[in-house]
């Protein structure tokens, strides 16, 4: 039903798009206007200004002209990343948009198929009803897709690495290097892979990194990259004041509690770092307890699942790739043969696909973001719950 719906007004909003605005008020592709804008600046323009927020803001308007006047969408993504907009700005606007969600679409069902035929326990029977689950999934329907964001890739990026690694550490490694495009998405991951001592992926996340910053420079010059970390640098201390980020778009702990106590700025970063060093011992005595675990299913799992909570700023866009620990988590179930799944997580799976749907209303109405509580609490369930080591057939884990 929701893809249905979805489609509709997907239709509807190519149909009778004017000068970039639909018939609903947004414009079309949202966000990627901004990923646009950067393809243009590349091709006509000095290439090292893609990050140059004036000159993205004049030519955004000259796209959008309705757009209003204080709107300011700017491209915060690696360098290396441009590459596909440079071709796509060559095209008009509307066609561009439906190139990107094509791709999109393409990225995720391709990371989904490829992790499940990984995971050797996930039957196929329920292959069609968790694909469709999980390209109905807000974050990756709306916020994504008709949201104009590059989700997609990360995840296509973090499926593959994750799939590869019991065959090669090294090109998983150079795989998730490509994750780089958008930094806070290696976050956690690369304190769990040093910690684990998974040092081939390491290796290769390395060597991965290096060749995407020769490309980077060779793209945009030594001014460009050093634009690009001018602006991680921006959005970092952004998530950090009330006059920063939109908060309600997300679900990082930083924008939870920015949202929860807007002027309370010092009160706010105290309980902040409590909370963050009251979970982190937990998180990493859970990584070290299974760092010899031949599968990593469940380091995996839980990092993906705090990655979008214990983070400097993160999209609820890029909490698509909740759906991969889901995944992990519901393979290590039937490998532990863990059947029926168990109420508790089934019951959390629910809450994570629901609550997208009303957090942002909620969030703005009262300041609490319940899709970050959800998120929280599916990693919480996961450390008290999947640190036990549970044999074959012995009992569902409550």
């Amino acid at each position: 039903m929701i893809l249905a719906i979805y489609l509709i007004v997907l239709t509807v909003s190519f149909a009778t798009a004017k000068r970039g605005r639909t018939i609903f008020g947004p414009f079309l592709g949202a966000d990627f206007g901004a990923f646009y804008v950067a393809g243009q600046i590349f091709n006509y323009h000095d290439p090292a200004s893609i990050y140059d927020v004036p000159l993205h803001k004049r030519l955004y308007h000259e796209n959008f002209p309705d757009a209003p006047v204080n709107e300011e969408l700017t491209y915060a993504n690696a360098p290396f990343f441009v590459v596909p907009f440079i071709f796509l700005s060559r095209l008009p606007y509307t066609l561009a948009y439906l190139a990107w969600l094509l791709i999109s679409i393409a990225l995720y069902v391709t990371g989904f198929l490829i992790l499940w035929h990984a995971l050797k326990y996930l039957p196929d029977e329920i292959r069609l009803t968790a694909l469709l689950l999980a390209l109905s999934f807000w974050p990756f329907l709306v916020e994504c897709l008709a949201g104009g964001q590059t989700s997609a890739f990360g995840f296509f990026c973090l499926a593959l690495a994750i799939a590869i690694e019991p065959r090669t550490k090294f090109w998983s490694g150079v795989a998730l290097a490509l994750c780089a495009y958008k930094p806070t998405l290696l976050f956690l991951i690369v304190p769990m892979l040093l910690l684990t001592g998974r040092w081939l992926t390491i290796v290769g996340l390395a060597a991965g990194n290096l060749v995407l910053a020769v490309v980077s420079y060779i793209l945009v010059g030594w001014q460009g990259c050093k634009s690009f970390v001018n602006r991680l640098l921006f959005y970092g201390a952004a998530s950090t004041i009330e006059e920063g980020l939109r908060s309600w778009k997300y679900v990082d702990i930083n924008s939870f509690m920015r949202l929860l106590l807007p002027q309370h700025g010092q009160l706010r970063l105290i309980l902040t770092a409590l909370l963050v060093l009251l979970v982190i011992p937990f998180v990493v005595t859970f990584w070290w307890r299974f760092r010899n675990e031949t599968h990593g299913r469940r380091l995996w799992a839980l990092t993906i699942s705090c990655t979008p909570v214990l983070n400097i700023y993160m999209g609820i866009y890029d909490s698509t790739i909740l759906v991969l620990a889901v995944l992990l988590l519901t393979a290590e179930f039937f490998r532990l043969g863990v059947r029926p799944l168990p109420f508790g997580y089934k019951s959390l799976l629910l809450l994570l696909y629901l609550s997208p749907l009303f957090t942002q209303g909620i969030a703005m109405a009262t300041g609490l973001q319940i899709y970050t509580l959800a998120v929280a609490a599916f990693g919480l369930w996961q450390l008290r719950t999947m640190s036990e080591q549970v044999p074959a057939g012995e009992r569902a884990l409550a």
